[in-house]
Protein backbone atom coordinates (compact mmCIF):
# COMPACT_ATOMS: atom_id res chain seq x y z
CA UNK A 1 0.00 0.00 0.00
CA UNK A 2 2.78 2.16 1.27
CA UNK A 3 4.57 1.72 -2.35
CA UNK A 4 1.60 2.62 -4.26
CA UNK A 5 0.67 5.98 -2.29
CA UNK A 6 4.87 6.29 -2.74
CA UNK A 7 4.44 6.04 -6.52
CA UNK A 8 1.33 8.04 -7.01
CA UNK A 9 2.95 10.85 -4.88
CA UNK A 10 6.40 10.58 -6.87
CA UNK A 11 4.57 10.39 -10.04
CA UNK A 12 2.48 13.78 -9.36
CA UNK A 13 6.10 15.19 -8.72
CA UNK A 14 7.01 14.03 -12.07
CA UNK A 15 4.34 15.26 -14.02
CA UNK A 16 4.52 18.67 -12.73
CA UNK A 17 7.93 19.50 -13.30
CA UNK A 18 7.97 19.09 -17.59
CA UNK A 19 4.45 21.57 -17.63
CA UNK A 20 4.04 24.80 -15.60
CA UNK A 21 0.38 25.96 -14.49
CA UNK A 22 -0.20 29.47 -16.02
CA UNK A 23 -2.66 32.32 -16.05
CA UNK A 24 -4.19 33.92 -18.75
CA UNK A 25 -3.14 37.80 -18.15
CA UNK A 26 -4.34 39.48 -21.36
CA UNK A 27 -4.91 39.19 -25.03
CA UNK A 28 -3.83 41.77 -27.63
CA UNK A 29 -3.77 42.19 -31.25
CA UNK A 30 -3.11 45.55 -33.41
CA UNK A 31 -5.47 47.04 -36.28
CA UNK A 32 -3.73 47.72 -39.62
CA UNK A 33 -3.77 51.56 -38.42
CA UNK A 34 -1.05 50.26 -35.29
CA UNK A 35 -3.42 50.55 -32.55
CA UNK A 36 -3.55 47.62 -29.57
CA UNK A 37 -6.57 46.96 -29.13
CA UNK A 38 -7.36 44.32 -26.11
CA UNK A 39 -9.96 41.90 -26.53
CA UNK A 40 -12.70 41.09 -23.97
CA UNK A 41 -12.29 37.06 -22.45
CA UNK A 42 -12.57 37.16 -18.61
CA UNK A 43 -15.31 37.34 -16.02
CA UNK A 44 -13.57 39.96 -14.29
CA UNK A 45 -15.86 42.99 -13.35
CA UNK A 46 -13.52 45.90 -14.35
CA UNK A 47 -15.00 46.86 -17.64
CA UNK A 48 -12.75 49.52 -19.34
CA UNK A 49 -10.57 49.68 -22.30
CA UNK A 50 -7.56 48.32 -20.75
CA UNK A 51 -8.96 45.19 -19.44
CA UNK A 52 -10.29 41.82 -20.99
CA UNK A 53 -13.52 41.71 -18.77
CA UNK A 54 -16.75 40.76 -20.33
CA UNK A 55 -19.51 43.11 -19.96
CA UNK A 56 -22.78 41.18 -19.23
CA UNK A 57 -25.51 43.94 -19.88
CA UNK A 58 -23.57 44.28 -23.44
CA UNK A 59 -25.87 42.14 -25.78
CA UNK A 60 -23.51 42.82 -28.61
CA UNK A 61 -21.07 40.71 -27.18
CA UNK A 62 -24.23 37.96 -25.90
CA UNK A 63 -25.77 37.75 -28.80
CA UNK A 64 -22.43 36.67 -30.77
CA UNK A 65 -22.33 33.96 -28.12
CA UNK A 66 -19.46 35.10 -26.23
CA UNK A 67 -19.46 33.88 -22.89
CA UNK A 68 -16.42 34.27 -19.62
CA UNK A 69 -13.83 31.96 -20.17
CA UNK A 70 -13.20 28.70 -18.37
CA UNK A 71 -9.86 27.44 -19.66
CA UNK A 72 -7.07 26.25 -17.43
CA UNK A 73 -3.51 26.54 -19.03
CA UNK A 74 -0.73 24.74 -18.68
CA UNK A 75 2.89 25.58 -20.28
CA UNK A 76 5.96 23.00 -21.01
CA UNK A 77 8.93 24.36 -21.93
CA UNK A 78 11.06 21.81 -22.81
CA UNK A 79 8.14 20.61 -25.64
CA UNK A 80 7.08 24.25 -25.93
CA UNK A 81 3.48 23.35 -25.87
CA UNK A 82 0.51 25.25 -24.98
CA UNK A 83 -2.28 23.67 -23.92
CA UNK A 84 -5.98 24.18 -22.01
CA UNK A 85 -8.92 22.15 -20.86
CA UNK A 86 -12.05 23.80 -20.62
CA UNK A 87 -13.18 26.59 -23.26
CA UNK A 88 -11.67 29.85 -23.94
CA UNK A 89 -13.30 32.70 -26.05
CA UNK A 90 -12.56 36.04 -27.02
CA UNK A 91 -13.67 39.01 -28.82
CA UNK A 92 -12.26 42.53 -30.27
CA UNK A 93 -14.85 45.61 -29.47
CA UNK A 94 -14.28 49.18 -30.93
CA UNK A 95 -11.97 50.88 -29.19
CA UNK A 96 -11.21 47.96 -26.77
CA UNK A 97 -14.59 49.60 -25.12
CA UNK A 98 -15.88 47.51 -22.24
CA UNK A 99 -18.52 49.70 -22.00
CA UNK A 100 -22.65 48.25 -22.30
CA UNK A 101 -23.04 49.73 -25.48
CA UNK A 102 -19.58 48.81 -27.18
CA UNK A 103 -19.61 47.60 -30.54
CA UNK A 104 -18.13 44.06 -31.40
CA UNK A 105 -16.46 43.14 -33.93
CA UNK A 106 -15.63 39.30 -34.33
CA UNK A 107 -13.83 36.52 -31.95
CA UNK A 108 -13.26 32.90 -31.66
CA UNK A 109 -14.66 30.02 -29.20
CA UNK A 110 -12.54 26.94 -28.64
CA UNK A 111 -12.05 24.03 -26.29
CA UNK A 112 -9.06 21.91 -25.52
CA UNK A 113 -6.54 23.82 -27.44
CA UNK A 114 -3.30 22.93 -28.06
CA UNK A 115 -0.32 25.14 -29.74
CA UNK A 116 2.45 23.57 -30.45
CA UNK A 117 5.46 26.06 -31.20
CA UNK A 118 7.45 23.35 -31.91
CA UNK A 119 5.62 21.94 -34.83
CA UNK A 120 4.11 25.09 -35.67
CA UNK A 121 1.40 23.24 -35.44
CA UNK A 122 -2.67 24.47 -33.51
CA UNK A 123 -5.39 21.36 -32.56
CA UNK A 124 -8.51 21.60 -30.63
CA UNK A 125 -11.26 19.48 -29.78
CA UNK A 126 -13.76 22.41 -31.63
CA UNK A 127 -13.91 25.71 -32.33
CA UNK A 128 -15.88 28.72 -34.12
CA UNK A 129 -15.56 32.39 -35.23
CA UNK A 130 -17.96 34.77 -33.40
CA UNK A 131 -19.43 37.34 -35.71
CA UNK A 132 -19.88 40.61 -33.63
CA UNK A 133 -22.18 43.54 -34.90
CA UNK A 134 -20.25 46.01 -36.30
CA UNK A 135 -19.08 44.54 -39.26
CA UNK A 136 -22.56 44.07 -40.52
CA UNK A 137 -23.32 47.52 -40.27
CA UNK A 138 -20.49 47.94 -43.01
CA UNK A 139 -21.52 45.35 -45.23
CA UNK A 140 -19.80 42.69 -44.16
CA UNK A 141 -19.25 39.32 -42.29
CA UNK A 142 -15.86 39.26 -40.87
CA UNK A 143 -15.79 35.28 -39.76
CA UNK A 144 -17.08 34.65 -43.60
CA UNK A 145 -15.11 36.75 -45.46
CA UNK A 146 -17.94 37.84 -47.36
CA UNK A 147 -19.19 41.27 -48.89
CA UNK A 148 -22.57 41.24 -48.10
CA UNK A 149 -24.00 42.89 -51.25
CA UNK A 150 -26.54 45.07 -52.15
CA UNK A 151 -29.05 43.84 -49.68
CA UNK A 152 -26.83 44.19 -46.88
CA UNK A 153 -27.86 40.86 -45.40
CA UNK A 154 -25.78 37.82 -44.53
CA UNK A 155 -27.74 35.19 -47.31
CA UNK A 156 -24.74 32.41 -46.49
CA UNK A 157 -24.40 29.83 -43.84
CA UNK A 158 -21.16 28.08 -42.42
CA UNK A 159 -20.34 24.78 -40.66
CA UNK A 160 -17.93 24.40 -38.21
CA UNK A 161 -16.06 21.39 -37.04
CA UNK A 162 -17.03 19.15 -40.21
CA UNK A 163 -16.47 15.23 -39.32
CA UNK A 164 -15.08 16.01 -35.71
CA UNK A 165 -12.14 18.37 -37.55
CA UNK A 166 -11.77 21.48 -35.61
CA UNK A 167 -9.88 23.10 -38.48
CA UNK A 168 -13.06 22.01 -41.07
CA UNK A 169 -15.07 25.04 -42.35
CA UNK A 170 -17.61 24.80 -44.74
CA UNK A 171 -18.88 27.97 -45.89
CA UNK A 172 -22.27 27.77 -48.53
CA UNK A 173 -22.72 31.34 -50.39
CA UNK A 174 -25.62 32.43 -50.94
CA UNK A 175 -27.90 35.62 -52.30
CA UNK A 176 -25.56 38.44 -53.84
CA UNK A 177 -23.33 37.62 -50.74
CA UNK A 178 -19.61 37.52 -52.32
CA UNK A 179 -16.36 36.15 -51.15
CA UNK A 180 -13.66 38.59 -50.01
CA UNK A 181 -11.04 36.08 -49.30
CA UNK A 182 -10.61 33.05 -46.72
CA UNK A 183 -12.68 32.07 -44.20
CA UNK A 184 -11.13 32.04 -40.12
CA UNK A 185 -10.24 28.86 -38.74
CA UNK A 186 -8.11 27.50 -35.70
CA UNK A 187 -4.89 27.40 -37.92
CA UNK A 188 -4.16 28.40 -41.37
CA UNK A 189 -5.39 25.58 -43.77
CA UNK A 190 -5.04 25.21 -47.97
CA UNK A 191 -8.75 23.89 -47.55
CA UNK A 192 -9.60 20.91 -49.77
CA UNK A 193 -11.62 17.26 -48.85
CA UNK A 194 -14.98 19.40 -47.94
CA UNK A 195 -13.15 22.04 -46.08
CA UNK A 196 -12.55 25.83 -47.10
CA UNK A 197 -8.68 27.24 -47.06
CA UNK A 198 -8.85 29.77 -43.78
CA UNK A 199 -6.81 32.45 -42.12
CA UNK A 200 -5.82 30.61 -38.45
CA UNK A 201 -6.88 32.67 -35.60
CA UNK A 202 -4.46 30.69 -33.24
CA UNK A 203 -1.14 30.65 -35.65
CA UNK A 204 0.77 31.97 -32.78
CA UNK A 205 4.04 29.42 -32.88
CA UNK A 206 6.60 32.59 -31.64
CA UNK A 207 7.67 32.62 -28.23
CA UNK A 208 8.12 36.34 -28.17
CA UNK A 209 9.33 35.99 -23.96
CA UNK A 210 9.46 33.49 -21.62
CA UNK A 211 11.26 34.48 -18.09
CA UNK A 212 8.62 32.58 -16.36
CA UNK A 213 11.13 31.31 -13.60
CA UNK A 214 11.79 34.63 -12.18
CA UNK A 215 8.76 35.83 -11.58
CA UNK A 216 7.73 37.23 -15.57
CA UNK A 217 5.47 36.39 -18.10
CA UNK A 218 5.03 34.36 -21.56
CA UNK A 219 4.10 36.14 -24.63
CA UNK A 220 2.95 34.37 -27.55
CA UNK A 221 2.44 35.79 -30.60
CA UNK A 222 2.12 34.74 -34.40
CA UNK A 223 4.91 35.95 -35.49
CA UNK A 224 4.64 39.71 -36.37
CA UNK A 225 6.55 41.99 -33.99
CA UNK A 226 4.60 43.56 -31.22
CA UNK A 227 4.50 47.00 -32.32
CA UNK A 228 3.91 46.22 -35.52
CA UNK A 229 0.28 46.51 -37.51
CA UNK A 230 -1.54 42.80 -37.45
CA UNK A 231 0.28 41.53 -34.25
CA UNK A 232 -1.88 38.64 -32.01
CA UNK A 233 -0.64 37.67 -29.07
CA UNK A 234 -1.38 36.12 -25.72
CA UNK A 235 0.22 37.07 -22.47
CA UNK A 236 0.27 34.79 -19.18
CA UNK A 237 1.67 34.44 -16.15
CA UNK A 238 2.87 31.39 -13.31
CA UNK A 239 0.63 30.24 -10.81
CA UNK A 240 1.70 30.31 -7.56
CA UNK A 241 2.98 26.44 -6.63
CA UNK A 242 0.79 26.18 -3.61
CA UNK A 243 3.12 25.53 -0.33
CA UNK A 244 1.96 21.81 0.18
CA UNK A 245 2.88 21.04 -3.61
CA UNK A 246 6.78 22.04 -2.41
CA UNK A 247 6.70 20.24 0.89
CA UNK A 248 4.94 16.97 -0.96
CA UNK A 249 8.36 16.75 -2.47
CA UNK A 250 10.89 16.63 0.83
CA UNK A 251 8.19 14.27 2.23
CA UNK A 252 7.83 11.81 -0.41
CA UNK A 253 11.88 11.50 -0.64
CA UNK A 254 12.00 11.18 3.34
CA UNK A 255 9.69 8.37 3.70
CA UNK A 256 11.64 6.52 0.75
CA UNK A 257 14.87 6.70 2.70
CA UNK A 258 13.08 5.59 5.81
CA UNK A 259 11.56 2.60 3.33
CA UNK A 260 14.91 1.04 2.32
CA UNK A 261 16.42 1.53 5.76
CA UNK A 262 13.83 -0.55 7.20
CA UNK A 263 14.47 -3.01 4.11
CA UNK A 264 18.36 -3.16 4.96
CA UNK A 265 17.62 -3.56 8.89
Amino acid sequence: MKKIIFGAALLALSSQAGAIAVKMTAVNQRASSGTLSTLKWSGCTTYTSATGCINPANNNLSNMGLTASTAVWDWNPTTGVLSMTGMFNAASTIGSSGSAVASAVNGDKVTDLIINTGTQTTTAATYQCLEGNFLAGVGANGCLNLDLGADGVLNSSVVYNVGGNANCVQRTIGGDDSSTGNVRTLMNTAGGGGCEAGDGAFNMWTVVQDNLGSGGTLIISNGIPLNASGTSYLTFAAVPVPAAAWLLAPAVLAAGRFSRRRKAA
